[in-house]
């Protein structure tokens, strides 16, 4: 038995048969700033330590959650909140290694069997104590097909979760899946009080019923179109993760420039994923530090409807081929991100970093060439239909990249148009298929819940839920299910490299950077991780006094 408990972080990775590896080397060291440019942000590990607790702090996301419910839980903005109440078997830890919470220990009895054993003093926010029956409730209920969640396919290979003792539960494979338990440090791992949920049925997870899960913060308050505020839970488990203000408030604030003019006056204390032009603003002002850390995220341009006027895979290469890479990165994100020439960015590569840069060294279409994308274009039939490009205002360079994207397209020929879409809409095309109707290109930033590449080019697969084309490719599918189940790193390397060259070749997902994750403390506050945890991480249990 290996016990995760007394494990040093990062020391997961000898689990259950290589089930994390991947994770012990995290992303490894991204491009100094010598490799970026004289003028690039400088990359830090982590912000100054909290002197000590605090009555209160605010921190502004861009949408309101539409639910807490952790089975329907798709969108930053809801992560960043339920991360620091709702807890999982695993959590991430702030190096982006994967760390025991809930499941104590894990045992492999063999390569289709994995037996955990739970901590016996957490308890949910309401006081009642953790038990297996609440685990395979909650496993269950997000597995279960029929319950709307985005996160069944994890499950795929899990065929049977059952408690084996009252602080012991067994989950049997249908075949060896060495990414499973990674998964358990994302929402599919998230467990949550069953007779909670069985009472508030429809209202749980929305402002009438709220959750009772565990973590350093429980749900306080819930101003529906407002804010949400947490209070910190005196009885939670984790001395190290003990939240050090006394409520945490979010605020919904959607227009960019009142989150900038709110951490200006105090009003708001932090928030994460700056606009270029509040990086600017905010780091001269005084008012407080912008921080720059590692991100797993890439930022893509991806492809909706696979009858439109990007049907053929050669306009979209000509489409990736063209477009302006480093011009984006320095109107939208003011340098602070890297070329992105593969949907897997650098940051996932958590093992065989040289053979996965060898591979990323090769790939052309993600290289911008405006003659050979024309070259490409006369080779086919140019579309006649203008290729729709989504937009909104719920991200602040969302705009400028659809901009320059759009000039691209123009400058190679093509007619484009760009599509306004409320921000309370945007995300709507993860769940609804008619929310996606006419749009070709939709704008979004992509990462992975551990340093594996393999998390995203499942989302290619034949029947993935985020595989919003309906692509199918049985070699590709053989190629992935053989990474996800193996658990010689070499092999599970050189698997994905060979189905990243189809993914690329197909180019459904257009890649256009790897962005650095940023954050702004005012000068009240600090203790916040930078690196790109806060979807999977209780950050906000450390923050507190800067002095």
């Amino acid at each position: 038995m290996t016990q995760l408990s007394a494990l040093r972080r990062g020391a997961i990775g000898a689990v259950a048969a290589g089930a994390a590896l991947a994770l012990t080397a995290c992303g490894g060291p991204g491009p100094t700033a010598g490799d970026r440019g004289s003028t690039a942000p400088e990359i830090v590990d982590a912000t100054p330590a909290a002197a000590g607790d605090i009555d209160a702090v605010s921190w502004a996301i861009p949408t309101e959650p539409a639910s807490l419910d952790w089975i329907v839980n798709a969108d930053n903005s809801t992560s960043m909140v339920t991360s620091n109440v709702c807890e999982g078997l695993f959590r991430m830890a702030p190096d982006m290694t994967l760390e025991p919470a809930l499941a104590e220990s894990v045992d492999a009895p063999d390569d289709t069997t994995r037996v955990f054993t739970l901590r016996s003093d957490a308890t949910f926010h309401d006081g009642t104590p953790l038990t297996a029956d609440d685990v395979v409730f909650s496993l269950d209920r997000i597995r279960d097909p029929e319950s709307g969640s985005f996160w069944t396919w994890p499950f795929a290979n899990v065929s049977d979760i059952s408690a084996t003792g009252p602080l012991e539960v067994t989950i049997e494979f249908s075949r060896p899946d060495a990414l499973f338990e990674s998964f358990l440090a994302s929402p599919v791992g998230v467990i949550e009080s069953r007779a909670t949920v069985e009472k508030l049925g429809d209202a749980y997870g929305t402002p009438q019923g709220g959750v009772n899960c565990i973590g350093p913060f429980s749900l306080d308050a819930w101003e529906a179109g407002q804010s949400i505020t947490l209070r910190r839970d005196e009885g939670y488990y984790d001395e190290r993760y003990r939240a050090k203000s006394e409520t945490f408030e979010f605020q919904f604030v959607r227009d960019p420039s009142a989150i900038v003019n709110g951490l200006l006056s105090g009003s708001i204390d932090g928030t994460w994923d700056l606009a270029p032009s509040a990086v600017k603003r905010l780091g001269s002002s005084g008012a407080g530090t912008v921080y720059f850390g590692e991100s797993r995220q890439g930022y893509n341009a991806i492809v909706l409807d696979p009858d439109g006027p990007l049907a053929d895979p050669i306009v979209r290469r000509a489409v990736s081929r063209a477009i302006d890479r480093e011009a984006i990165i320095a109107a939208a994100v003011g340098g602070a991100a890297d070329e992105q020439r593969a949907p897997a960015v650098p940051g996932t590569w958590g093992y065989e970093r040289q053979k996965f840069e060898e591979a990323w060294d090769g790939i052309e279409f993600g290289r911008t060439d405006l003659d050979a994308a024309k070259q490409l274009l006369e080779s086919t039939d140019e579309p006649t239909e203008p290729i729709v490009i989504a937009s909104t205002t719920a991200e602040a360079s969302t705009p400028t990249i659809a901009a320059e994207i759009q000039s691209a397209l123009t400058e190679l020929g093509l007619e484009a148009e760009i599509r306004n879409i409320p921000a309370d809409q945007y995300y709507a095309v993860y769940t609804d298929p008619e929310a996606r109707a006419g749009i070709d290109l939709y704008l979004t930033a992509w990462g992975t819940d551990f340093a594996d590449p393999t998390q995203i080019y499942q989302y290619f697969t034949t029947g993935n839920i985020y595989n919003f084309t309906g692509y199918s490719n049985p070699e590709l599918d053989d190629l992935v299910a053989k990474a996800a189940a193996s658990s010689d790193l070499t092999d599970r390397a050189d698997a994905i490299i060979a189905a990243q060259e189809i993914v690329v070749d197909e180019s459904l997902w257009i890649p256009i950077y790897a962005p650095y994750n940023t954050l702004f403390l005012g000068k009240r506050v600090t203790g916040a991780p930078t690196s790109y945890v806060q979807l999977l991480h209780p950050w906000a249990a450390s923050i507190g006094a800067s002095a």
